[in-house]
């Protein structure tokens, strides 16, 4: 929707003067509780919640509480003809966090939201193998999330929205039915160039060569490490996410963000289940590598 302010709509987007509606218009004409726009499975419907002085769509009064489907282009107008928006999007709604006092949306990209930004994430909203949406964050610590979820994230308060209609599953097609991949490295010479394949039994997946590859280079070293010295399975390859930052001369929120990265580069490959690639040991500050079969070479 557009009009002097701009918003992407939720599966579900309540509007009106009260706290919890995600539009929140402040003039006295708008109701606390105006109207609602929702996804319908295969379209955008508008009801209107018995509001004081009315919804028009395209001019024309709607009955309270009827479905109106909503076409591009529709012009909406909440109580008053100058509360006047226009839907400019009709496309299927995404899996997104909406920022409670500003109502900006963070929207999901291979199935994944970092919050407050993908560049500097804090916590990760992620979609799981099965399909269930969960919210890690910077300790280890994961929970189920579902569509109308509130939490509170770097100060700030959201809600999560999640279309049920909607499959944003990326890693779909991948299936892992001959068994689990070995995760390659080549190392340059200098270690300035770390490119990664997936070898599965029938296919190759190349990774290419990105500067977060060293960091997952130097989990796979450590996996390796203690399975040569008879590390148990269950304790092969943890490292604490402040020393592998001091070692890496970085900080733990930069290692949160490499960790953010490599797991939404593997699942834009379709890579299932991205969220294990690298794994955290939940209330420790512990993480490693989540492939077991890893190799290591130069060229």
């Amino acid at each position: 929707m557009a009009g002097t302010r701009r918003c992407t709509l939720m599966a579900e987007h309540l509007i009106g003067r009260g706290p919890q509606c995600v539009l929140r218009l402040s003039p006295a004409y708008v109701s606390s509780q105006h109207a609602v726009i929702r996804w319908s499975g295969n379209g955008w419907e508008l009801l209107d919640r018995g509001s004081r002085n009315g919804t028009r769509l395209n001019g024309a009064a709607v009955e309270p509480g009827k479905a109106y489907r909503l076409l591009k282009g529709a012009v909406l107008s909440f109580g008053h003809p100058d509360e006047r928006w226009l839907l400019a999007d009709t496309s299927e709604p995404s899996a997104m966090a909406v920022a409670l006092e500003s109502g900006d949306a963070l929207l999901e990209r291979y199935g994944m939201i970092g919050i407050p930004s993908n560049e500097n994430p804090e916590v990760t909203l992620f979609k799981d193998v099965d399909g269930i949406w969960k919210l890690e964050d910077g300790e280890g610590a994961v929970r189920a999330v579902g569509s109308g979820h509130t939490f509170q994230a770097a100060g700030t308060g959201y809600v999560f929205s999640c279309p049920t209609t909607n499959d944003l599953t990326a890693s779909a097609g991948m299936a892992l039915t001959s068994g689990p991949p070995r995760l390659e490295f080549a190392v340059s010479s200098d270690e300035d160039f770390v490119e990664l394949t997936l070898e599965y039994e029938s296919r190759s997946v190349s990774l290419g060569s990105r500067a977060h590859n060293y960091l997952l280079l130097t989990l796979a070293r450590q996996r390796l490490a203690d399975i040569e010295n008879g590390v148990p399975a269950a304790s092969c390859g943890w490292v604490d996410k402040d020393e592998l930052a001091r070692g890496l001369r970085m900080t733990p929120p930069s290692i949160d963000g490499e960790i953010f990265r490599i797991r939404r580069h593997f699942a834009s490959h379709g890579v299932p289940d991205s969220s294990s690639v690298v794994e955290r040991r939940e209330r420790t500050r512990l993480i490693r590598i989540g492939f077991e079969q890893l190799r290591v070479t130069r060229r």
